[in-house]
């Protein structure tokens, strides 16, 4: 199992099975919608009062026959224990399968600047459009393209959401008036 979408489909397989409710963001999710095409991790909103059932699992992979072997990264994070995780803090994981292919895992609890999660309609592993896109407005200039292109997808979908996510003038300037007054008033709330 080396390629990183089959262990996307492998794992949430896993936690689906184990009643542990998730989302796929960030990186992946971007893959998932067609706008990067490659990422080295994955990222996973796991409900923190599914964290109990989520160790019980992680354990039961290193039990398994073969093995997998579940470890923290060597970077800075939480530990995966829901004080940490319901209030914003990161765990970062290195799963290393049965194959010896190591898979580096992000979770959080919290997602941040995340209000609520709400997963893709089509696709409910994945978080939807509009959480990939709150949870990319960093301080990373590399991830505002993505923030906008997630805007632009938005168009057909949630007028509202893809007015609070443009980031280009010009896309901004061609929906503005083609939504309704509603629409604009729930942007000019959210939008910074």
């Amino acid at each position: 199992m080396s390629a990183p979408l089959d262990f996307l489909k492998i794992f949430a397989g896993q936690l689906r099975q184990g009643g542990i409710r998730f989302a796929i963001t960030s990186g992946m999710a971007c893959v998932h919608y067609g706008l990067q095409q490659t990422t080295k991790d994955s990222d996973w909103i796991i409900a923190p009062d599914d964290l109990d059932k989520l160790r019980e699992l992680l354990m039961s992979l290193e039990q398994a026959a073969p093995p997998w072997r579940v470890s923290y990264r060597q970077i800075f994070g939480a530990p995966l224990d829901a004080e940490y995780m319901a209030h914003g803090w990161t765990s970062h994981l290195l799963l290393t399968d049965p194959d010896g292919v190591e898979h580096k895992v992000d979770l959080f609890g919290k997602a941040p600047r995340v209000r609520q999660v709400a997963l893709d309609p089509e696709f409910p592993d994945f978080a939807d459009r509009d959480v990939v896109a709150q949870m990319k407005r960093t301080d990373r200039p590399k991830d505002w393209p993505i923030v906008d292109s997630l805007g632009w997808q938005l168009t057909g979908r949630s007028r509202h959401q893809s007015l609070v996510h443009l980031q280009d003038a010009d896309k901004l300037l061609s929906v503005w008036p083609q939504s309704d007054a509603e629409a604009r008033g729930i942007a000019v709330r959210r939008r910074p």
